[in-house]
């Protein structure tokens, strides 16, 4: 098993690009969310990118994730999607003012 570790900062106001489509990461298992932040709760986001003709979905839009919990993803049905050469990427979106450290585990 693999593991994808991305430091994402709420200040930039963009999304943040986890794994890029064509990738071929594999199965994702599991993502790991924490909020490690000192004192603001974050509120975050993961979306896929269709790398053939722009369209995104949104996999969670606007979590509150309280300092210092993580939030985990581990549904397969939500995670199974194909990051092959002409498929998704995975995208985030941290609220202003947090810091969420995000763990991609594949198999």
């Amino acid at each position: 098993m693999a593991s994808i570790y991305h430091n994402v900062t709420g200040s930039t106001g963009l999304d943040v690009e986890l794994i890029a489509a064509g990738a071929n990461i594999g199965q994702i298992g599991s993502i790991a969310i924490t909020n490690t932040s000192t004192s603001v709760e974050a509120s975050a986001g993961l979306k896929l990118y269709r790398d053939s003709d722009g369209s995104t979905f949104q996999m969670i839009a606007k979590v509150a994730i309280p300092v210092g919990v993580t939030l985990l993803i581990d549904d397969q049905a939500l995670l199974r999607f194909d990051n092959s050469r002409r498929g998704f990427g995975l995208f985030a979106f941290v609220a202003s003012d947090t810091v969420c450290d995000i763990l991609i585990n594949t198999t």
